[in-house]
């Protein structure tokens, strides 16, 4: 798999949002003060949770919004690891999800694909007010047409739901529509409803086991050029 030549024609790109647009990796400090010299590990175990428990309430058909999601996944994360913080400190650590910072290349990357003329949509898992407070936080409002929260589906991605979101709101072919996602089950999922795919393959990282074809790899130094209108 490889970087793409020639930009795809599409209509609109859509973003992930968390380890997409906003870096993740500020939780790992916001969790030491939960768990002394344990903080990166308590914030992938609580990451990981989040995602586990919103595959589960899709598979189950018990929706709730990420909001909740967020929340009882850090309770869960901090019994794994035997920690009863005060509830002041547990909500400052929530309150971190919303405040954390772009990642490195993505306001750049983001404005040259607007500057270029595409129409531009956040397309994530977290809820309306959750990716309004992100985008915010992150500097990067004013750029997107729509900030699609999988709300609205009552299902969380990878379900095709959220996808079809998109193609609802902009009337494109699943095809037309770029996608930028840095985790690859996400990538899978937009690839298996037929989106323009670009993968921001953290190193190290393989695609999930599942039919679905990744139309190329990106960074996002090379994002601007995956994608043109048309």
């Amino acid at each position: 798999m490889t970087e793409l030549g020639e930009p795809r024609r599409v209509g609109v790109v859509c973003f992930d949002l968390y380890g997409t647009l906003v870096d993740l990796a500020p939780l790992d400090v916001a969790c030491e003060a939960l768990a002394p010299r344990r903080g990166g590990p308590l914030a992938a175990r609580w990451r990981a949770r989040q995602l586990e428990a919103s595959w589960l309430r899709t598979a189950m058909d018990r929706w709730a919004d990420f909001e909740l999601v967020t929340r009882e996944a850090l309770d869960v994360a901090c019994a794994e690891f035997g920690v009863d913080p005060d509830p002041e400190a547990r909500e400052a650590t929530r309150r971190a999800f919303l405040e954390l910072p772009p990642l490195a290349g993505a306001v750049e990357g983001v404005a040259d694909l607007g500057r270029a003329g595409l129409r531009l949509a956040v397309l994530s898992n977290g809820s309306a007010a959750m990716i309004e407070a992100s985008v915010r936080s992150a500097g990067l409002d004013g750029w997107f047409e729509a900030l699609l929260s999988a709300d609205a589906a009552r299902a969380y991605k990878p379900h095709p739901a959220v996808y079809q979101l998109a193609v609802d709101r902009f009337g494109w072919a699943p095809e037309r529509i770029g996608f930028v996602t840095a985790n690859g089950w996400d990538a899978a999922g937009a690839a298996a409803h037929g989106f323009a795919v670009a993968w921001l393959r953290p190193p190290g990282a393989v695609l999930p086991a599942v039919p679905a074809s990744i139309a190329g790899e990106a960074s996002w130094a090379t994002v601007p050029r995956q994608f043109a209108p048309g």
